[in-house]
């Protein structure tokens, strides 16, 4: 079996465990801040596009000469 950890051991284990959730955190917050401005530039351009073809006139339809 396995020896209980001394103080000493333990306390490094649990800086070491503390140290990588931290990381882990600021990982997945960057990624939540990334995904929000990416969401928020594609519905801006869908919005731009959207404006844009209300704003262009219909093209007139091509009549047939035959």
């Amino acid at each position: 079996m396995t020896q209980p950890m001394t103080p000493t051991e333990l306390a490094a284990f649990r800086a070491r465990q503390k140290s990588r959730s931290r990381a882990l955190a600021l990982v997945l917050g960057a990624l939540v801040v990334l995904f929000f401005v990416i969401s928020l530039v594609k519905i801006k351009n869908a919005a731009d596009l959207r404006h844009q073809m209300a704003m262009t006139p219909p093209a007139a339809e091509p009549t047939d000469s035959h």
